[in-house]
């Protein structure tokens, strides 16, 4: 790309110094596949980050962040502004912020961030009350070895602690409480957070999945939110499974 062209009239999206334009109605790819457009976490290779991650969509006045993975969530970060998650298969726009950062994690911590710019775009009218985007074919069945080692007891703690999330909309869709868990599992709130706990360090150091686990190995933040949206993110758990809260558990 030639950076002496003039940049008005397109959003720019930079990745450490590789710098590419955005203009209205064009696309750009990213993720770790050779055929992306933004080609990034392939050398060394990072296979926490999907191949085909998601699509930056060119408007008039910003950009629409289209994630194509069906497992991983990628995040908006606008600065100043708020941080948004977008999970698998969904569309967030950058409006009506134009300065924002694209996060997306991978295994151990890592972190490749694409900077949006949408400054340099022109004014434009208003968009028309519904806007139509496409949703990129599916491509293979999605691969999730962390969530074939979750076991019986721990799918049916993680069933609950996502209950409220699946079945509840707006402030009361959040995850469930060590004691709300507790309750639809019979378990002591206790057992349920040790449980948890032990799931989600497991998941950081043997499986390198990131968010779910502080640096200080005495961190005892709540980490349910994080553990949750991986559980959802991931396919471990989904309506389906809220069908064992109504089955006599593991445990008794």
């Amino acid at each position: 790309m030639d950076e002496n062209d003039d940049e008005l009239g397109c959003a720019v999206i930079r990745l450490a110094r590789r710098r590419w334009r955005l203009h209205p109605g064009k696309e750009l790819s990213f993720g770790r596949n050779p055929d992306r457009d933004i080609r990034f976490a392939y050398d060394p290779e990072d296979d926490w980050v999907s191949r085909q991650a998601g699509t930056l969509l060119g408007l008039s006045d910003g950009v629409l962040i289209r994630n194509d993975s069906r497992t991983q969530g990628i995040v908006l970060q606008a600065f100043p502004g708020p941080e948004t998650p977008i999970g698998p298969r969904m569309t967030v726009g950058t409006s009506p912020f134009d300065q924002l950062r694209l996060v997306v994690p991978g295994r151990h911590g890592s972190r490749y961030a694409l900077l949006i710019d949408t400054r340099p775009l022109l004014p434009a009218p208003p968009l028309p009350d519904a806007v139509t985007v496409p949703v990129a074919p599916a491509g293979g069945p999605p691969t999730n070895p962390a969530a074939d080692r979750v076991s019986a007891r721990e799918l049916r703690l993680l069933a609950a602690l996502c209950e409220p999330l699946l079945i509840l909309a707006g402030e009361e869709a959040r995850p469930a409480s060590y004691r709300e868990i507790g309750i639809r599992t019979g378990l002591k709130s206790g057992s349920v957070r040790n449980c948890l706990d032990a799931l989600r360090h497991r998941l950081t150091e043997e499986d390198g999945i990131p968010g779910l686990r502080g640096g200080d190995e005495t961190d005892h933040s709540d980490y349910r939110s994080a553990l949750a949206r991986w559980a959802l993110d991931s396919g471990t758990v989904g309506p389906g499974q809220l069908r064992l809260l109504d089955e006599p558990g593991p445990d008794g």
